[in-house]
């Protein structure tokens, strides 16, 4: 049996236990015990020295200010906010909707549209509205009125009088078979719609074609171009 070496066995005692590996396994320890520790304070660390100079970390209540200031957290507390701010415009808005309106989930959005673009709406509003009066007035119109207008279209600094249109209404009343419908009633069909305008005493009468009337004949040889002029009466 070999002999236990004491003196070999205190030099490595005598190794084991002297300050390096006693600091490392303290080291070891306090990094276990207190990672979390270490680990925020790392994170809050704003300066650093080794030579002597005191190391300096943001406190703790300021660190959850910045965390609190995270892209992330702003952008949350950014559309909070917008939604507040939409929740507390639409509310007055929605309180003088029309009835027809106030149960439509589209109508907020069309009234923000309609502020944010006001003139491209009343660009869309009025090309909607003449089209419409143009549609109406194109089921309603006579033939022989639209040729009447085509006549004063190519003489639009010119106007005629009540007589001058009566060939256009008596081909009317020829087509239709009958005379119930009078001259001026005729006439005034289309001054009412804007297309012709009346100028002078009322018992001598000039019409002439407006803007309006020539939009009119724009519109439907646009849009009707194979039967704009195929109206019959």
């Amino acid at each position: 049996m070999c002999e236990l070496n004491w003196l070999l066995l205190l030099e490595y005692a005598k190794v084991l236990f002297s300050w390096p590996p006693i600091a490392l396994v303290i080291a070891l320890v306090i990094l276990a015990r207190f990672r979390l520790a270490i680990q925020g304070f790392l994170n809050r660390a704003t300066e650093a020295n080794v030579l002597g100079q005191t190391v300096k970390a943001a406190p703790p209540i300021e660190l959850q200010r910045e965390v609190k200031g995270s892209t992330e957290d702003r952008l949350t507390q950014a559309a909070k906010v917008q939604s507040t701010q939409v929740a507390g415009a639409a509310t007055p808005e929605h309180a003088t909707l029309p009835p027809e309106l106030q149960n439509d989930p589209q109508a907020q959005l069309a009234i923000t549209y309609v502020k944010n673009n006001p003139i491209q709406t009343v660009v869309e509003y009025k090309r909607l509205f003449l089209s419409y009066n143009y549609e109406r007035l194109f089921n309603s119109v006579y033939g022989t009125q639209i040729s009447l207008l085509e006549f004063l279209a190519s003489r639009p600094t010119e106007s005629i009088t009540l007589p001058e249109v009566a060939p256009f209404h008596s081909a009317h009343q020829a087509l239709v078979g009958r005379t119930e419908y009078q001259l001026r009633d005729y006439v005034n069909f289309l001054v009412a719609f804007g297309v012709l305008s009346a100028e002078g005493p009322p018992d001598i009468l000039r019409y002439r074609i407006t803007q309006h009337g020539a939009e009119f004949l724009s519109y439907i040889k646009a849009n009707y171009p194979s039967v704009w002029n195929q109206r019959a009466l």
